[in-house]
């Protein structure tokens, strides 16, 4: 018999394509901040501007620009790993994830900011982090319970980012995110995740529902006679018995 581990192997490949993606995205990232590193450029102008018309271009690039070598670095990271987990486990969910939370916090940033430039991904880090969390807490189900709880323990910290608590941060980014995350979570609670974390039914053989296979135990001998004998024994109460003369 010829033995070919092709298809072994392209399952592998097909397993390993959710990397694809999230890495093209870093990918680009890094490429906007090269290019305005290299040439000494400044694109915090193109970024979100709340309620002005040249503002409403940033909602379409905000996400790309950042403002040093630090920030982009520490989005990376966070990014990475939470695109990752999001195109694993929900597939066929992933463009209309990455869409919104590309767009949607940018456009509630133009309506709630402040007057300055706000710049960066921490608003789909923000989006991604609630998806997953809430994800996790709506349905009946261990293992995403259990992303959930791991979601919180690497980024429970983030909570205190939606706050104005820090000068220079945009917490409106960040908010507008949250809120993005967990309208995504509730709008797709239904839409169901890959086969591998899906809790399934005991699957019940339709021939076994005879009743005949739950009385097997009738047909096996009994250990003694045929027609087994069955005796009781009394013993009488003290009461009952007479006194010793």
């Amino acid at each position: 018999m010829y033995f070919s581990p092709m298809p072994e192997i392209e399952e592998k490949k097909r397993k390993f394509t959710f990397l694809l993606l999230p890495s093209l995205f870093i990918a680009l990232l890094w490429v906007v901040f090269g290019v305005e590193f290299l040439f000494s450029l400044d694109f915090a102008e193109y970024a979100v501007e709340p309620r002005t018309l040249n503002g409403l271009f940033g909602i379409l690039v905000f996400p790309l620009i950042h403002g040093s070598i630090e920030h982009i670095a520490g989005n990376t990271v966070s990014l990475f790993v939470l695109l990752v987990t999001v195109r694993y486990i929900f597939p066929q969910l992933f463009f209309r994830v990455l869409l919104f939370s590309y767009f949607v916090p940018g456009i509630i940033t133009w309506f709630i900011g402040r007057p300055a430039y706000h710049l960066g991904a921490s608003g789909m880090i923000y989006t991604l982090v609630v998806f997953i969390f809430i994800s996790g807490v709506i349905r009946v189900n261990r293992y995403l319970l259990a992303l959930s709880m791991l979601v919180v323990f690497m980024y429970g910290s983030l909570f205190w980012g939606i706050f104005p608590l820090e000068e220079g941060i945009s917490w409106e980014g960040h908010l507008g995110g949250a809120v993005t995350g967990f309208i995504l979570a509730l709008w797709y609670r239904n839409a169901d995740p890959i086969d591998e974390v899906i809790e399934k039914e005991p699957d019940w053989d339709e021939d076994e529902d005879d009743d005949s296979v739950h009385d097997d135990w009738k047909n096996y001998p009994h250990p003694n006679d045929q027609n087994p004998h069955i005796t009781y024994h009394y013993k009488p109460h003290s009461d009952d018995q007479k006194p010793d003369s």
